[in-house]
């Protein structure tokens, strides 16, 4: 009898004190200036190609996994690879986070043709799934030294030409 009730006790404790709570997974709108806007739910951003990123904070490496960002600006109907130059890298990717932090990155370097180290949609970080103060989305540069344009719990993501 008294088991079930320390049981309940820790498991209060543990919940009240701010423990690590997953964020819930939600849908990504993605728009493209001049296109219909997509919505990219959680299956399928879990779909799409995957990889990992990395940098340090704090002094030791983070490792961050989610879909690539060029996968998911594919499915919104943006030029890529091959075709990507001329007036199409006039464009920039404008991620925003659910704090209002926004990060800007060129059409360029989410493509793999003209960036070896991926931009991802990180779902996770060292092998667990984002926090609730960081996800569900998270865009990451591998390579990056800072995480200063990584906003957290992304919301939108935009394409548009530069102005």
């Amino acid at each position: 009898m008294r088991f079930p009730l320390v049981l309940a006790a820790v498991a209060a404790v543990t919940l009240s004190s701010g423990a690590w709570t997953p964020a819930l997974a939600q849908d990504l709108k993605v728009t493209v200036v001049g296109r219909d806007s997509i919505v990219l739910t959680p299956a399928d951003l879990k779909a799409l190609p995957r990889a990992k990123a990395t940098f340090q904070a704090k002094g030791h490496a983070v490792t961050f996994e989610g879909p690539l960002l060029n996968a998911a600006l594919l499915k919104a109907g943006v030029v890529s690879g091959d075709r990507l130059m001329g007036r199409y890298l006039n464009q920039v990717v404008v991620a925003k986070g659910a704090d209002g932090f926004t990060a800007t990155y060129s059409l360029g370097e989410t493509d793999p043709i003209y960036r070896a180290n991926p931009v991802i949609i990180a779902d996770s970080k060292d092998g667990q799934p984002l926090d609730a103060k960081e996800g569900p989305y998270r865009l990451v540069v591998d390579g990056d030294l800072r995480p200063g344009r990584s906003p957290r719990q992304v919301v939108s993501i935009e394409v548009k030409p530069v102005p």
